[in-house]
């Protein structure tokens, strides 16, 4: 396993009122409210959002400004939504179709 590329400034705790859940492929998690869907995944270790539809190669966030496309995900019931664009919010429902879950 490779150390992430990704750390927190902040000093968000998981039971800061500051937080909320949300269910990422069917796990519920407590992620801060401030985090945007993209931001939130990382958090959480998921390394990968979607695989490419011609390579099958695990796809990730890029450019967290909503060009390039990369963090697609269904959003309560939604398809290809990019995750750097929406803010979570309480009970979000967010799947993902690859499996890239840190070890």
């Amino acid at each position: 396993m490779t150390a992430s590329l990704f750390s927190r400034l902040d000093q968000h705790q998981p039971s800061n009122p500051d937080s909320c859940s949300i269910r990422l492929n069917g796990i519920e998690h407590q992620v801060p409210r401030s985090m945007s869907v993209a931001a939130a995944l990382l958090y959480l270790g998921q390394r990968a959002t979607r695989t490419h539809p011609v390579s099958g190669q695990p796809r990730a966030a890029l450019c967290h400004m909503g060009v390039c496309f990369e963090c697609l995900v269904t959003i309560d019931g939604q398809q290809s939504q990019r995750g750097c664009m929406r803010p979570v919010t309480a009970n979000m429902s967010i799947i993902t179709t690859s499996k890239g879950q840190s070890e």
